[in-house]
């Protein structure tokens, strides 16, 4: 009976609100059956998991965006340093920091129309002869089967019928127009689960000392990876540039829509003036004098607004140049050659300290349990 108390589990661990580490050892260790079968069960879902997860390679690119207002923080000397330190961004403040920076890179590609352009975008598959967008592809490889079908129209017959009659009120007829709905995004289901799904696989990080953006993608194919990355890239640099440059380009259409105006008034005063001089080259009349110069002091008025805007023109153009971002890249895209997950030996050593913590865990509860209820 003696040895029978020296081997259980109910050792009294704490003795004078203090933990007897021999006999948490010899708690343990009459206990380690629990703890292997618990580290057996957790390498063998550690394995299952491992092998059957699928392939991803990550593929990305690291960027060196244009430094925004720098020139007009330190040409405020002293008072900038000062700001600085303040956590004050007088560039901002004084107009000098109109486009997105840096830190605001990864709102911009988790944004709606970024995400649109990125999945509509074909990109060449190893499974397909021809480019495929990724929407169509995920939606391809997501239809629906028997199974799923039976779950819709069985335990789900419900949320169906309540989807499909709202679905059918929200729509509109061709022959009713609505003002405004341009603006406002309509997004289905499965566009909202490829959204998120592209979110988990694109990321960006901002260093903040250097300045330099990585920009990441993760796909199951090592050539998509790099291709995803690479319009992720582009699309990036095209979003920042037209945002940096929409006031000066606004611009610049107003002028030219004033220059092709006062261009074709231009030409037209320049032939009724030369036409009405050829007709009346020989003719000498006050009346004649008089038209002559109308014609005359409305060419030269034309002339000088055509001119006039033409130089406006220019420097319109000079000025979206000027405003356009510019970015170096650092470290181009590259097919990646090794798998960045599943990391089979990292989860099997997860696995076997997961089993090891869950046994232990098993060894305390059946001890708390048992005091708990013989105190009961």
């Amino acid at each position: 009976m003696e040895q029978n108390n020296n081997t259980s589990p109910e050792r009294s661990i704490i003795k004078d609100d203090e933990i007897d580490l021999i006999a948490l050892a010899h708690t343990i260790w009459d206990s380690r059956r629990t703890i292997c079968y618990a580290v057996a069960v957790a390498i063998i879902i550690g394995l299952l998991v491992a092998l059957l997860s699928p392939e991803k390679y990550s593929a990305s690119a690291t960027i060196l965006p244009q430094t925004e207002g720098k020139n007009n923080l330190g040409g405020l000397g002293s008072l900038g340093g000062l700001a600085s330190m303040a956590g004050i961004n007088l560039n901002s403040v004084m107009g000098g920091g109109s486009g997105i920076q840096p830190d605001l890179y990864p709102r911009v590609i988790q944004s709606y129309p970024f995400l649109n352009d990125l999945v509509h975008h074909p990109f060449d598959y190893e499974e397909e002869t021809e480019p495929v967008s990724i929407y169509d592809k995920m939606l391809k490889d997501t239809v629906p089967g028997f199974g799923a079908s039976l779950v819709k129209y069985t335990i789900r017959l419900p949320w169906t019928i309540k989807n499909a009659i709202f679905s059918k009120k929200e729509e509109l007829s061709p022959g009713i127009e609505n003002p405004g709905a341009s603006e406002i995004k309509r997004m289905s289901e499965e566009e909202k689960e490829i959204f998120e799904s592209m979110m988990e696989k694109i990321t960006v990080e901002v260093d903040d000392e250097t300045g330099l953006a990585t920009i990441s993608a993760e796909m199951e194919e090592p050539l998509l990876a790099a291709q995803v990355a690479q319009e992720t890239v582009e699309l990036l640099q095209k979003y920042i540039i037209a945002y940096k440059t929409r006031q000066a380009r606004n611009n610049l259409e107003f002028i030219e829509a004033r220059y092709n105006e006062k261009k074709a008034e231009f030409e037209a005063a320049r032939a009724a003036f030369f036409n009405y001089r050829d007709r009346n080259r020989n003719v000498i009349q006050e009346r004649t004098d008089m038209r002559y110069q109308e014609l005359s002091d409305a060419y030269n008025l034309a002339s000088q607004v055509y001119q006039s805007l033409a130089e406006q023109r220019e420097q319109a153009e000079i000025a979206v140049k000027q405003d356009t971002p510019a970015f170096s890249i650092i470290e181009p895209v590259k097919v990646p050659l090794e798998k960045s997950a599943p990391k089979r030996t990292l989860i099997m050593v997860v696995s076997v300290f997961l089993g090891g913590f869950i046994g232990l865990g098993i060894i305390f509860g059946r001890m708390v349990w048992r005091k708990v209820k013989k105190a009961w």
